[in-house]
């Protein structure tokens, strides 16, 4: 069918949710393959059967024989639904024996509500005078339900009365695989909507990850630029997020990071877009605001941080802020610019806000 290649230029060790989704990629075209094989071998024995049945007149012990052999369920009914004929594989099927059902109706041997659904296709066979494919659903004799793949059409007997001659073909195992196949489909489109998402956010944080937020800025810039309107950017830093690591561990560290990824989704306007840029460093893009209404909603972030209930020790952060001007060129020189800002308010001796004056 062909060659399924995943490629990276980046040497990288799978996530196991990476690994799962193509391990389920792997086994839904191994089904596949497996149910065209069956599906091919399925048309080939119909074919077969079909050209052996032109054979059938010859002499009713020839058509008994061929028929008591065949690995098909085959059957033949009058006009009213009695049983005249049917083979061993069918009496197998159904837990009988060769003649215990000969002259029954569909009404004495199958529920009322498959009797009705039987009844409309054996009719319209017999009435349009033409093949009729349906798929059946008959439970066994041991209680199982068997799918079978109903092949129906009209034939005469000497007298020129006409019957309904079937043959039905198990395909349990077809629609089992079948219902795998779509079932190992929904667990696949599940990975990759969870592949997509991981793609695109930062799972410790929950945020979206750097490459997502500059595939924004490139079109919040061009937008903002075209359309004359106001952009901005703050880039936040942890104070002292080494000293936390060292002193209280990575883990603390890492529910810092949380904690103020959380601060910053539940406190920017719907528009704006918060980030994490990378290690202790969060992104804000703030589409359609300058320098007022960004210094606005970093205090508010700063106000936030000042008073929640940190585990192990009161945090504060550090913030630069840039917008948009008409010598910038594109969107990641507006980051350098706050990136400045950072390291002035750094210097200046951390936890406060500093505008790229520039």
């Amino acid at each position: 069918m062909g060659t399924f290649c995943v490629v990276d230029m980046s040497p990288r060790i799978l996530s196991e949710d990476q690994s799962e989704a193509l391990e389920i990629f792997g086994r839904q075209i191994s089904l596949r393959l497996q149910a065209v094989v069956q599906r091919r071998a399925l048309e080939q024995a119909l074919a077969e059967k079909e050209r052996a049945s032109a054979g059938l007149r010859a002499s009713e012990e020839l058509f008994r024989a061929f028929m008591n052999a065949s690995p098909f369920l085959s059957y033949i009914k009058d006009a009213a639904g009695r049983l005249l004929f049917y083979n061993r594989s069918f009496a197998k099927r159904f837990g009988v024996s060769e003649y215990a059902w000969l002259g029954r109706t569909d009404e004495q041997l199958w529920s009322r509500k498959l009797t009705k659904s039987v009844r409309t296709h054996d009719l319209e066979v017999m009435a349009g005078g033409k093949m009729v494919e349906t798929e059946e659903h008959i439970r066994n004799s041991d209680g199982s339900v068997s799918s079978l793949r109903s092949f129906k059409f009209p034939c005469h007997d000497s007298a020129g009365n006409v019957l309904l001659a079937g043959v039905a073909v198990d395909v349990s195992e077809e629609v089992a695989h079948q219902a795998e196949l779509e079932r190992y489909h929904r667990e696949l489109e599940d990975a990759n909507d969870q592949l997509r998402k991981l793609a695109v956010t930062d799972e410790l944080t929950g945020l979206r990850n750097r490459r997502s937020f500059e595939e924004r800025l490139v079109m919040e810039f061009s937008l903002a630029r075209r359309r004359k309107r106001e952009l901005s950017v703050l880039l936040i830093d942890v104070d002292d997020f080494k000293t936390i690591n060292d002193r209280w561990g990575h883990a603390a560290g890492d529910e810092v990071l949380r904690r103020l990824g959380m601060i910053l989704r539940t406190t920017v306007r719907l528009p704006d877009l918060p980030a994490r840029y990378g290690g202790e460093e969060f992104v804000v893009l703030l589409p359609e605001s300058g320098e007022e209404s960004a210094m606005g909603l970093a205090r508010r972030v700063m106000q936030r941080v000042a008073t929640e209930d940190w585990e192990n020790q009161p945090l504060t952060i550090s913030v630069g802020m840039a917008s948009m001007n008409e010598l910038l060129e594109n969107g990641f020189q507006l980051v350098e610019l706050a990136d400045e800002a950072l390291y002035a308010a750094k210097r200046a001796g951390k936890n406060r806000v500093m505008v790229h004056s520039g």
